[in-house]
């Protein structure tokens, strides 16, 4: 059967008024586990003019040769009569709160009876963990959302106390939601994001079978206004109303990405937002006929670079998916590669796929990556400007591999692998491209089926990570250009020093179930200002 094309929310859903400030009271909610850590024990957080004269007649002459004079004598003196230095004092502002928004709970078209096609809803709730050193997170929720169910996402915010140093200030949050409905079926996770203005999104589709919901977060008191610049495979989308979309101050606003460009199999987003700062985050839902074929969250991904690195893709189930691969409609089971490149003119690039060590971060001892590892694959492709390339990355047994993507222009991208489950059970995953991360970090590893912590030291120099959990601290080494992965258990809070330049993220996988998300650090709670008197 023949699913018809999704334009569920064409129409953005205005959201009910509120009375409610912007931010709702703080309080503890159903389902969130704050965990507070001890602060990291390493630090993470410096012509003059010219002036020519002339005159006429003899006086000019004079004047002139005055003036030669006066410069050829000035630029005998000694420089330090010629330069002053003007009075500053270095100033060190008081830390502003730090805000960490998770994307809500997963939606679909519909209300509750699956009627209503304008409006869309939610089932179920996330469950969400955090964690903080420096302060103490204090949890609420948006207080509005496009979601008739009423369900709205969780902010975190970790006011910073006052005898609190600012290199030892830092929140960390993630959530994740299994669910089993009709046909939203499957487990997805995501971090819990810093607002901002420029964000990339590669994931999703609008094809016939494929639901993709964009949402944008404003947690601001500011009203943002967002621009969606929409990209596919035959390159940029004329997407009409995807400008000057706007969003109040503690709205959520929940939009499909089919009611901007229908039909793609390969979209990729670029969120612009000017006032306010605002969290988007795509949710993708894939049926086949009646069949549900999994869900997921997409978070942001890098942005665009020449180096692009993807920790963390697991495969699980290679000789299964290959089997299931041959049925209609289920092509997009391959393990596949999403690239674009948002420049003017084509670029080559090269992709290697590196088979990751793993290590038991339990043991006593340090944990020590080997210096090579079997498995590595490397081959050449060539981008269009502006279109974007779906890329399978077909031969891969099952396993660990750390995405690497160097170009001749910066690029962006990200990677969707799936999974089977019993009775035919499907889910998938979208990984992003991971950032570089310095000094410390937090990592909230969100309840899901067994996670694993990747690292990925891309660096020219061996690095040595300090993984601190409850259990205790341990030494994890990782080699110059390779990649290591770890257990960890699920609702952990971890602390991770010794980072310099070192990315991470967080895996799960198990029977049916897929899913990921990148870890980022949030910037400075404040920097010396320096001020001239």
């Amino acid at each position: 059967m023949t699913e018809p094309e999704d334009t569920t929310a064409a129409t953005p859903v205005e959201p009910a008024p509120s009375a409610d400030p912007p931010m709702a009271a703080e309080r503890d909610v159903e389902h969130a586990e704050t965990k507070v850590f001890p602060p990291p024990s390493r630090s993470r957080f410096a012509a003059r003019a010219a002036i020519g004269a002339g005159a006429r007649g003899a006086a000019g002459i004079i004047g002139t040769a005055i003036a030669v004079a006066a410069v050829v004598g000035g630029a005998a003196l000694p420089g330090d009569l010629h330069r002053i230095t003007p009075p500053a004092v270095s100033v060190t502002p008081v830390p502003a709160a730090q805000q960490r928004v998770c994307p809500g709970p997963l939606l679909r078209p519909g209300d509750e009876s699956g009627q209503a096609a304008s409006t869309v809803s939610s089932l179920g709730r996330a469950s969400v963990q955090s964690q903080a050193v420096g302060g103490t997170v204090q949890s609420s929720d948006l207080a509005s959302t496009d979601n008739a169910a009423a369900v709205p996402p969780q902010v975190l915010t970790l006011p910073p106390e006052a005898d609190s140093p600012r290199d030892a200030f830092a929140l960390a949050g993630s959530q994740s939601e299994l669910i089993d409905a009709d046909n939203l079926v499957g487990f997805a996770v995501a971090e819990c994001a810093e607002a901002g203005g420029d964000s990339w999104l590669v994931g999703g589709a609008t094809s016939v079978g494929r639901t993709t919901l964009i949402t944008l977060s404003n947690p601001s008191a500011v009203l943002a206004t967002v621009d969606l610049t929409v990209f596919g495979e035959s390159g940029p989308v004329a997407a009409p109303g995807g400008t000057g979309i706007v969003v109040p101050p503690g709205v959520q606003r929940i939009m499909s990405l089919a009611g901007f460009a229908p039909g793609l199999s390969a979209p990729v987003i670029r969120v612009q937002s000017r006032g306010g700062l605002v969290v988007a985050n795509l949710q993708q839902t894939t049926t086949r006929t009646l069949d549900p074929g999994g869900v997921d969250i997409v978070g942001g991904t890098a942005a665009p670079s020449t180096t692009t690195v993807i920790p963390g893709l697991v495969i699980a189930g290679a000789d299964a998916l290959t089997a299931a691969r041959a049925e209609p409609g289920f092509e997009d089971l391959d393990t596949t590669l999403r690239m674009l490149l948002p420049g003017a003119e084509d670029a080559d690039v090269t992709i290697t796929i590196e088979r990751e060590s793993q290590a038991d971060a339990a043991q006593d001892a340090g944990a020590v990556a080997d210096s090579g590892a079997s498995g590595d694959t490397t081959f050449e492709f060539r981008l269009a400007a502006g279109r974007v390339s779906d890329v399978p990355l077909a031969g891969l047994v099952d396993g660990r591999y750390t995405v690497t993507i160097d170009s001749e222009a910066p690029v962006v991208a990200g990677v969707r692998a799936s999974t089977l489950g019993a009775e035919n059970a499907i889910d998938f995953a979208w990984l992003a491209a991971g950032i570089p991360l310095e000094g410390s970090a937090l990592v909230s590893v969100a309840p899901g089926p067994s996670p694993l912590l990747h690292l990925v030291n891309p660096g020219d120099d061996d690095a040595t990570v300090t993984l601190e959990s409850a259990t205790g601290a341990v030494d994890i080494e990782i080699a110059a250009g390779r990649a290591i992965s770890t257990p960890v258990d699920a609702g952990a809070a971890l602390a991770l020093a010794g980072l310099d330049g070192v990315l991470a993220s967080v895996s799960y996988f198990g029977a049916g179930q897929a899913a990921a998300f990148t870890i980022t650090t949030p910037e400075p709670a404040s920097r010396d200002i320096m001020v001239y008197r």
